[in-house]
């Protein structure tokens, strides 16, 4: 298990639902029947988001708690794939088959899961069962974890690198604009020991606000940003990680909120070579939360991984609304506890 921080609390809450066989022989002939249809849905209907890239997320199969008695889950809450399904919902499409990840679409809701006496005990834990409505040999069991709520006025202050894409392909409506409105939202809710700095990159990468207090300033230099350019995100996420270290608040909030379509085409375009300048940097304590928008080209396989690796979040923001609910003071926190099934 990982902790990640964020602003406004801990921990927050969950729901898991996992498989459990009730009889002692193995079914194959049903576990087989499942991956053809599935295999079928999948070639069934025509792509529609080919610019767009989505890690491979394959069923995960059904394992006999005899052989298999341990899972294990990771104490941080993605609620990306909820807000990115809905997304092709509304515009009346099916999503990629690989954009549906079941854990994400549960953890997007917040569950009235008893919390923890006090912070002795990190979480707490919720279950029940319930009889398979499918297959009457097994039986479902939901885990609901609740973790500690550090209440608004007592986080600690917070150093936070708002690192912003501004290259060409930020120049939508849905991007850059949307960017500029959520950030300046979350700046709003920045307490008198907070600092704000950004970083933005395109062809370049440059800081383009030292860390300050004073919100006025922060939402006056978010307002002056334009898209244009290629995409060197390497740069950018170094030269983020080097200001935040600078700046670093022993025993505070020290993280990187990076905003972005995840399209780099500059400099370190590799999706391992990302990964490895995020593990390299992540001892350091300073945690990064990914927040993706836009479509056509939208890169949710490296949004996801950096986040996971960086011990921070990763949602996906296409409206004012859905801003409001991720980076709220009120909303739900992103670092809360899950587990992928």
């Amino acid at each position: 298990m990982r902790f990640s921080k964020r602003i406004g609390s801990i921990l927050g809450g969950i729901a898991l639902t996992a498989l459990v066989a009730g009889c002692d022989r193995a079914q194959p002939g049903g576990q087989q029947s499942s991956v053809e249809t599935a295999d079928m849905a999948t070639d069934s209907y025509a792509p529609v988001a080919p610019g767009e890239k989505y890690k491979s997320n394959e069923i995960s199969p059904v394992h006999m708690v005899a052989d298999a008695p341990v899972s294990t889950f990771a104490v941080d809450v993605d609620t990306g794939a909820y807000a990115n399904v809905r997304r092709f919902l509304n515009q009346g499409q099916l999503p990629p088959a690989d954009a549906v990840r079941t854990e994400e679409m549960i953890n997007y809701f917040r569950y009235d899961y008893p919390l923890p006496a006090d912070r002795a005990a990190p979480f707490s834990v919720t279950t029940d069962v319930a009889q398979s409505p499918w297959n009457p040999d097994t039986k479902l069991l939901r885990i609901g974890l609740r973790g500690y709520d550090l209440s608004y006025a007592k986080r600690p202050p917070a150093n936070l690198i708002f690192l912003v894409d501004v290259s060409g392909s930020m120049d939508e409506p849905d991007k850059l604009p949307l960017v500029k409105a959520a950030l300046s939202l979350l700046a709003d809710q920045i307490g008198p020991e907070d600092r704000v700095g950004i970083v933005v990159y395109a062809g370049a990468a440059g800081v383009v606000l030292d860390p300050t207090g004073d919100p006025a300033e922060i939402k006056d230099a978010l307002d002056q940003l334009k898209a244009g350019g290629s995409t060197a995100g390497g740069e950018g996420l170094q030269l983020a990680y080097n200001l935040a270290r600078d700046h670093f608040i022993k025993g505070g909030v020290n993280r990187i909120l990076l905003a972005t379509d995840g399209d780099f085409n500059v400099g370190i375009t590799d999706q391992k070579q990302l990964e490895q300048l995020i593990e390299q940097e992540r001892d350091d304590g300073i945690t990064l939360t990914t927040l993706g928008f836009g479509q056509g080209n939208f890169n949710d396989a490296v949004m996801e991984s950096m986040a996971d690796l960086g011990n921070g979040n990763y949602a996906y923001i296409d409206s004012a609304m859905e801003a409001k609910k991720v980076l709220s003071r009120s909303s739900p926190p992103p670092s809360s506890p899950s587990r992928r099934t």
